[in-house]
């Protein structure tokens, strides 16, 4: 019988895998996310980025701020399922505070994307320092989230096929599609984005089957004899 935080874990990530696609339709129809403003620009470019359509640029990152709540949400109910569970605790214990720090940064950068946007409407717009400093802002978040999704991988240590897949998407996928974003050439990384936010919504959706199940419990003996009837 699936318990209440099986419940909240099942509905956070339904809920994190809809904001993501929510993010990227918005993205994808209009070109407005906070992606480009996340790297370095020259300063009166970072400026036409933010006014190219603040209400849709707004409206995103209100998306992403419900979208931290949510993450933050399953990180924490799944560190708690593990622990019940009896996975690796010296893993949960340092993979739980890097994701709680992670939904930190998150939030940091997107209250300050929306100062600038504020400070580019009334005439004015960030400086290079600025720009410089939000940039490296957003990388630090970045490089936090694989090092923590990385040991909740090793965290997991599941039975079913499921959750043998979720821990291969943490250990071998995430971490390094994300730093090539930051290391390849621009025609490269471009889509890289993309493959990270089919990670996101496939991890999720893992995340969401996985819930009515207790994670890392092991594998119910397989039965012996055929099955066929008597």
């Amino acid at each position: 019988m699936e318990t209440s935080l099986q419940r909240w874990l099942r509905l956070c990530a339904m809920l994190a895998g809809a904001l993501v696609l929510g993010m990227l339709a918005i993205f994808v129809v209009t070109g407005i996310g906070q992606d480009p403003l996340q790297y370095v620009h020259p300063a009166a470019e970072y400026r036409q980025l933010l006014l190219r359509n603040p209400p849709m640029l707004r409206a995103a990152i209100g998306l992403d701020n419900l979208f931290i709540v949510a993450y933050c949400g399953v990180f924490v109910l799944m560190a708690l399922q593990l622990w019940r569970d009896g996975a690796p605790r010296l893993l949960l214990c340092c993979a739980l505070p890097l994701l709680l720090l992670l939904g930190l940064l998150d939030m940091v950068e997107n209250l300050h994307f929306l100062a600038m946007l504020a400070g580019a409407e009334q005439g004015g717009g960030p400086g290079d320092a600025e720009i410089a400093a939000q940039a490296l802002e957003s990388m630090v978040k970045f490089h936090v989230s694989y090092l923590g999704l990385f040991l909740l991988g090793l965290a997991l240590q599941g039975r079913s096929m499921a959750e043998r897949l979720l821990a291969k998407l943490l250990l071998f996928v995430q971490w390094p599609v994300g730093v090539a974003i930051y290391v390849m050439p621009h025609a490269v990384a471009v889509p890289l984005v993309f493959v990270r936010f089919a990670f996101f919504l496939a991890a999720f959706a893992l995340v969401s089957r996985l819930a009515g199940s207790s994670l890392s419990a092991p594998a119910a003996p397989a039965a012996t004899g055929s099955g066929a009837p008597a």
